[in-house]
């Protein structure tokens, strides 16, 4: 069977390839709740990026549904036949891989198959556990971090079942409640399960770096989240294998001097840039908090 990355790299190949022809690349995304509660904010980050203006979004997510729905609905198995897409978005209901993995996967496989028919890819939506556990089953998922590692585990080998592509955001939000409990807490609304503004942009992040493998960092959309909150989280996401330099940025030094740069690459411990023709080394370490911990984020090429 060939790795998730792998397939993920040769549908790149073709997907760039069809949407050569009219440009567009388009998304369906296929939930419940928690795929249409990050509608919004998913939407306006991919419409602020490069790819905005090229890129069509559909959503279908019928509160308190899953995949099980969705396979035997005929509306949504005729949108994933008729529409063209280039990438489905699959995202079952919050409990179900946690509780019922086996019909999780039943589910995601037969649908992975008409989604594989049609010509696009498969790309699983990685839900994160609720704040406190589970409280309808408190037996099995009696904290997040229970809750989370049985989500976690059923939606990587379903992914991997399928020679589909896996959106981390459950695992990038355990990152994010791991470095800043605070923001952890403030990623969920009241209910302690579904995502608030902050939680949606992380997912929205998440999508962003795993769809289009580029890195969200530049994308003049932050959802209303503090530098603090958006280093935290941009610090999280899984690694862009496709980030390419130069990354253009205005820079913050120790001392609050600022200057607009092209990021060219980086070491361990010194960044590469030009400005104004002229190129430059400069130790990561002299840069603001919030320039350091972005530029940490970008790969090493020095």
């Amino acid at each position: 069977m060939k790795s998730t990355h792998s397939i993920f790299a040769l549908m790149m190949f073709f997907v760039i390839a069809s949407n050569a022809e009219d440009g567009t690349t388009r998304i369906l995304f296929i939930g419940n709740s928690y795929t249409g509660q990050i509608k919004k904010t998913v939407t306006s980050l991919i419409k602020a990026s490069p790819e905005g203006a090229t890129t069509e979004l559909q959503f279908i997510s019928p509160g308190g549904k899953n995949l099980e729905f969705h396979l035997q609905n005929k509306d949504t198995i005729q949108q994933i036949k008729q529409g063209n897409w280039d990438f489905v978005v699959l995202q079952d209901q919050s409990q179900t891989p946690a509780v019922f993995p086996d019909r999780f996967k039943s589910a995601a496989v037969d649908l992975d198959k008409i989604i594989d028919a049609s010509g696009a890819q498969t790309v699983f939506y990685q839900t994160w556990g609720r704040r406190d556990g589970d409280k309808q089953n408190p037996g099995l998922l009696p904290t997040y971090k229970a809750m989370q590692k049985k989500l976690s585990d059923a939606y990587e080998s379903t992914a991997k079942r399928c020679d589909a592509v896996l959106a981390p955001v459950g695992d990038t939000w355990a990152k994010v409640r791991k470095a800043s409990p605070e923001l952890g807490t403030a990623l969920y609304k009241s209910d302690g399960s579904h995502p608030s503004e902050k939680g949606a942009w992380l997912a929205a992040c998440v999508f962003y770096a795993t769809l289009f493998q580029k890195f969200p960092a530049t994308i003049d959309f932050k959802g209303g989240l503090s530098e603090a909150e958006v280093s935290t989280i941009l610090e999280a996401l899984p690694t862009v294998k496709g980030i390419s330099y130069p990354v253009s940025r205005i820079l913050t030094n120790s001392s609050g001097t600022k200057i607009e740069v092209s990021i060219t690459g980086r070491s361990k411990t010194d960044i590469h840039f030009t400005t104004k023709g002229k190129r430059h080394v400069y130790k990561i370490d002299r840069l603001s908090d919030t320039d350091r911990r972005f530029v940490e984020t970008l790969p090493i090429n020095k």
